[in-house]
C-alpha cells in the first residue's frame, strides 16, 4: 500500500471510529437524553475519546477500577416519589457496573477531577443490576455481591446522570428500564349536603366456586386468589368451595388457583348484574413440562415493561406456586400488542423485557434465578390479531407460564 492509499485508509477508519462512539455516548460530553423508560443499547466498546475513570483501587466503592466499555445517560424525573431502574443483559455472562450522580452545572468537569462522589453505586459481578426498593445498601463494591442497590427518593425536575460500564468485555448489549414514581391524583374538593336517604334493601348476587382435579373431579383443597369481587383481592389457603354474597351489579373476575403437584390455573369471567347466583368451577392438571398457563391479568402499560397495578395478585399467585413448588422450572414468555404489523426488533426487545420483569419480580422474591428461563416472542404469538377493543389490546400485552421440568434441584441446571 502507498503512502497516500495508507493515509486515505488511516481518515476514513478514524471518521467511523469517532461516528460509532457518538452513537453509543461513551462520554460525559455525550450523555444520551432518555426520553422514554426503556432504552435498548447497541454494542458497547470503547470508552469514548475520554476515560474519565481509571487508576483506581478496585475495593473503591464509588469508582470504577477503570473505564473500559461505557454508556452515559441523562435522566430527568416526571414526578416525585421513588425512583428504581434495571441494567438487564442481553448476554448473561457480561458484567454491568454503574454509578449514579446527581446532575450538576460542571458535572464533567469535577468527574475529572475528583472533585464529586456518585449517590448510588453497584460494582457487583453481576450481569444484571439497577436500583431495588428492597435493597439495603447506597453503594456496593466488587465481588461477588448484592447487585441492586437501594432506591432514591425524589422530586419531580430531579435531573441524574448515570453511567454504565462493562469492565469485562466489550461489544456487549444491555437494556435500561426506568420506573418513574406514579403521578398521584389531584385531590378534587367535595361540597356534602345533608340529605335524608330512604334506606333501601341492598340485592345481592350468590357466588360459588368449587375447585377440582380434572381428571378424577374431586374436590382438590388449594390456594386462590379472587379479583373484581370486591374492592380488595380475596386470599383463601387450602379451600375446595367458596361461597359469598357480593353486590348485584357486573363484576369482571380473575381467579388463579393452584395446589401442590398442579399446574397454577389462571379463570377470567364476567357476572351480570341480572344474576341472582353465579356458580363456577375451576379444574386443576398435574404439572408436566410443556403445559402451560396464561396469567390473565399480568399486564402492562402499552410500549413499556411496567406492571399495570392489576396485576399485583397474579404475580403473588405466581411467586406462593413456586414456593409451594420448589422443583418446577419454568420458561416466562413475553407478548406485545402490534396488530398489523411486522414483528421488529423493537416489538421483540419490549417482550423480552416484559418477560424479565417478571423473572426480576420472582428473584427478588426469593426464587432461585437458575429456576427461570425467560424469552421474548414480540407480536409473533397474539390473543387477537386483529383486536376490535380495548380489552383485547390489552389481553394481548401479557406474560405466559411454560413448565419446561418438575425435577429441579440446587446446582444441577444452569441458564446461560
Amino acid at each position: 500500500m502507498n503512502k497516500v492509499n495508507f493515509h486515505i485508509v488511516f481518515f476514513v477508519i478514524l471518521i467511523l471510529n469517532s461516528t460509532f462512539l457518538i452513537g453509543q455516548h461513551a462520554d460525559c460530553s455525550n450523555m444520551l437524553i432518555m426520553k422514554d423508560t426503556i432504552h435498548h443499547s447497541k454494542a458497547i466498546s470503547g470508552y469514548g475519546e475520554k476515560k474519565e475513570f481509571d487508576g483506581n483501587e478496585l475495593e473503591n466503592k464509588v469508582k470504577f477500577e477503570k473505564e473500559k466499555n461505557s454508556m452515559w445517560y441523562f435522566i430527568k424525573v416526571p414526578t416525585d416519589g421513588v425512583f428504581t431502574f434495571d441494567i438487564i443483559t442481553e448476554n448473561k455472562s457480561d458484567d454491568w457496573d454503574f454509578l449514579l450522580f446527581e446532575y450538576k452545572k460542571n458535572l464533567c468537569k469535577e468527574i475529572g477531577t475528583n472533585k464529586i462522589a456518585p449517590i448510588r453505586s453497584n460494582l457487583s459481578r453481576s450481569p444484571i443490576t439497577g436500583l431495588s426498593r428492597k435493597a439495603k445498601e447506597n453503594f456496593v463494591g466488587a465481588g461477588v455481591n448484592n447487585n441492586y442497590s437501594r432506591p432514591l427518593h425524589v422530586h419531580e425536575g430531579d435531573r441524574y446522570v448515570l453511567i454504565v460500564n462493562n469492565p469485562k468485555r466489550s461489544g456487549g448489549k444491555h437494556t435500561l428500564i426506568l420506573h418513574y414514581p406514579k403521578k398521584k391524583k389531584p385531590v378534587q374538593k367535595v361540597i356534602v349536603r345533608e340529605t335524608k336517604i330512604e334506606k333501601k334493601e341492598v340485592v345481592k348476587t350468590h357466588f360459588k366456586l368449587s375447585v377440582k382435579d380434572a381428571l378424577t373431579n374431586e374436590l382438590v383443597a388449594s390456594y386462590v386468589s379472587i379479583s373484581g369481587l370486591r374492592k380488595k383481592v380475596i386470599e383463601l389457603d387450602s379451600i375446595t368451595n367458596y361461597e359469598t354474597d357480593i353486590i348485584k351489579k357486573s363484576h369482571t373476575v380473575y381467579i388463579n388457583v393452584h395446589s401442590k403437584g398442579y399446574m397454577l390455573t389462571s379463570k377470567g369471567f364476567k357476572i351480570a348484574k341480572t344474576e341472582l347466583e353465579y356458580s363456577t368451577e375451576v379444574l386443576l392438571e398435574k404439572i408436566a413440562p410443556g403445559k402451560k398457563v396464561n396469567l390473565k391479568n399480568i399486564q402492562f402499560y402499552g410500549n413499556r415493561a411496567d406492571f399495570l397495578p392489576t396485576a399485583k395478585s397474579s404475580l403473588n399467585s405466581l411467586l406462593s406456586f413456586m414456593n409451594q413448588n420448589a422443583k418446577v422450572v419454568i420458561e416466562v414468555e413475553g407478548h406485545v400488542n402490534g396488530p398489523g404489523k411486522s414483528n421488529s426488533q423493537s416489538y421483540k426487545d419490549l417482550s423480552y423485557s416484559r418477560a424479565y420483569a417478571v423473572k426480576a419480580y420472582l428473584i427478588k422474591n426469593g426464587i432461585d434465578e437458575k429456576r427461570i428461563d425467560f424469552i421474548g416472542y414480540g407480536n409473533s404469538k397474539m390473543l387477537y390479531p386483529d383486536p376490535k377493543s380495548g380489552f383485547q389490546e390489552s389481553a394481548n400485552r401479557r406474560v405466559e407460564i411454560k413448565i419446561l421440568s418438575n425435577e429441579y434441584n440446587p446446582g444441577d441446571r444452569n441458564i446461560d
